[in-house]
């Protein structure tokens, strides 16, 4: 008697293939996902989980700056009593006079980690946004963003691109560079047409890991309807570990 369901094992197979290929789909995921992460170098894996922008808690250094034309060098000693952290050394390359430091005393912030602080965090960058833009044998070049809850109410940071300098041989960021991608209004009174800061890193050794030694910033625009332009350098040193 011919079989009238149209339940016959034949008919079967297609719907028992159907019913397998959402498995093959997830294994096929897995799998590209798991070459994607394969795929990111454990050098700079390392690199980002040991970065540190702005100096650690803890380090004392001498740090000199230079603002346009006007420079002043300074220490900064963390295990010093709060207040009294900061000292300047010498202002427009001489020793500063009684005034100077009494002024120097009052407008200086009590921060206890001191220097310029980067504005942003490793924990801002999207890592899946980190894309290798060149390398050699010594040192590879990537372009990042920041995650988009980072930057804070202003949202400055969505206004900026990251680059990376990663040493492969040993595993840390030599520079990092932001910079403007156009024009940006942070606040009604406030035009930035340029912003671009570079920040330059020691090697990790034995005894220390990777530290600041140099940042550079250039910003040009308009405040208050004035035309500002402030080229920024400082030079780190002289680094000490404080209990």
């Amino acid at each position: 008697m011919p079989d009238l369901s149209g339940s016959s094992p034949a008919s079967h197979r297609p719907l028992r293939e159907a019913g397998r290929r959402p498995a093959w789909l997830l294994a096929a995921i897995l799998c590209l996902v798991t070459q994607g992460a394969a795929a990111t170098p454990d050098y700079l894996r390392a690199a980002l989980d040991h970065f540190t922008p702005n100096v650690p808690e803890g380090w004392a250094y001498t740090l000199a700056t230079t603002r346009n034309d006007r420079q002043m060098i300074e220490r900064f000693d963390p295990a010093r009593p709060p207040g009294t952290q900061w000292s300047l050394r010498t202002f427009e390359g001489r020793a500063p006079t009684a005034d100077e430091l009494e002024k120097y005393a009052q407008s200086r912030p009590s921060a206890d980690s001191g220097g310029m602080q980067a504005n942003f965090k490793k924990g801002d960058i999207e890592p899946g946004s980190i894309k290798l833009v060149r390398e050699d044998e010594a040192r590879a070049e990537f372009e990042a963003k920041f995650r988009d809850e980072a930057g804070g109410a202003d949202k400055m940071l969505g206004h900026l691109q990251l680059k990376l300098i990663v040493n492969k041989h040993l595993s840390y960021i030599e520079r990092y560079v932001l910079e403007l991608t156009e024009p940006y209004w942070p606040v009604l009174s406030v035009k930035m047409n340029t912003l671009r800061i570079e920040a330059a890193f020691s090697a990790p050794t034995d005894t220390r890991p990777s530290l600041l030694d140099s940042v550079e910033s250039h910003f040009a625009g308009r405040v208050l309807l004035i035309s500002n332009e402030e080229k920024l350098h400082l030079i780190y040193s002289e680094f000490s570990r404080t209990p």
